[in-house]
């Protein structure tokens, strides 16, 4: 997720840094034959950089830790990497990281503690302060992107939050943090809304509502940055009137549905059953083979449920989901550099 291009290695070649789902961020190196697999990027003493929450590749289960929290108090809240990015904080000529929290709105650093093309990095997370306070991301951190918004020659972070990507609450929107600091230390200041969080409540396709991604350009080559914003659109189509005979019908499909969904719900509690007891590779081993056992039945249940789902949002349309990419096109004049703050 959030994927940055980058000479992480200081090797004249762009490698990839980006934060994924299992909780750590990851690197591919960048060779003259093309990108490398991607691996965790490690600390100092060879451990997974996260925050908390973690895929266990070894137990091959969630996992949850407390050893990178910061020195002192606690966090106050369990966290779980979802993006990454490379950034030279402290102007000594090697990457740091800003790491996104996907269950809350922190973003934190973790510094570089070796030389230009070996890093080490710290084995502890500090949170990254704005206005003397961690930050704050309105809807949970989706991504992260540097750009140089201001044309001060200082990267400046924008942030993409994921806000509720399923329900009715509120939704995704951008941020900016403008980097007030010098070439030597970033400091970045007071968050800047670009797209307020979504209040959703739409009824088509109006713009991006959650789990939001952005990246910047001039796309109309007028002297200042454009944004373009992927995500998902989440609206409800307007209800339809519908005539006896078609509330009929629905109640029926609704009971079809509902017949669907229970069968589904003890086939899967067969699964559940087969591998109580067991745990790791035995676990999944039972269940691979409950799954086998029971092809069949999950295929057509897993059919016919498509079927009469469709059958009935064609009467009784319900909410709508869509990924989709807008352009918001900059109308403010062009842009003007900020002075450092004092």
């Amino acid at each position: 997720m959030s994927p940055q291009f980058v000479d992480f290695n200081a090797d004249g070649q762009a490698d990839i840094v980006a934060g994924i789902f299992d909780g750590s961020p990851h690197l591919a190196r960048g060779t003259e034959k093309g990108f490398e697999q991607p691996t965790s990027i490690l600390d100092r003493e060879g451990a997974r950089i996260v925050l908390n929450a973690f895929w266990n590749f070894d137990a091959k289960k969630w996992d949850s830790t407390k050893r990178c929290d910061p020195a002192g108090p606690a966090a106050e809240k369990d966290g779980h990497i979802t993006s990454a990015v490379a950034m030279d904080i402290d102007g000594d000529d090697d990457p740091d990281l800003l790491l996104g929290d996907h269950k809350s709105g922190r973003i934190w650093v973790r510094m570089n503690e070796g030389k230009k093309g070996e890093p080490a990095f710290a084995t502890r997370n500090t949170a990254l302060l704005v206005d003397g306070k961690p930050t704050d991301v309105p809807g949970t951190v989706a991504t992260l992107r540097l750009v140089d918004w201001n044309g001060d020659g200082l990267m400046d972070l924008a942030v993409g939050s994921m806000g509720d990507a399923y329900g009715a609450g509120e939704g995704g929107g951008v941020y900016l943090f403008l980097n007030a600091g010098d070439a030597k230390n970033a400091r970045f200041g007071t968050m800047q809304t670009l797209l307020a969080a979504s209040p959703k409540g739409a009824s088509g396709a109006t713009r991006p509502d959650a789990g939001i991604y952005m990246d910047f350009a001039d796309v109309d080559n007028d002297g200042d940055l454009d944004m373009a914003v992927g995500g998902y659109s989440i609206w409800t189509p307007p209800a339809k009137t519908l005539s006896a005979e078609e509330t009929a019908q629905l109640a029926a499909l609704k009971k079809e549905l509902e017949k669907s969904v229970k069968a589904y719900a003890e086939l899967n509690a067969g699964a559940t059953k087969a591998t109580q007891g067991l745990e790791g590779d035995a676990a999944e081993a039972k269940r691979e083979e409950h799954y086998k056992a029971h092809e069949e039945e999950y295929a057509k249940l897993g059919k016919e449920r498509t079927r009469v789902s469709a059958e009935i949002a064609k009467l009784e349309p319900g909410t709508q989901r869509s990924s989709a990419v807008w352009l918001y096109e900059q109308r403010t004049p062009a842009r003007k550099s900020t002075p450092p703050l004092p």
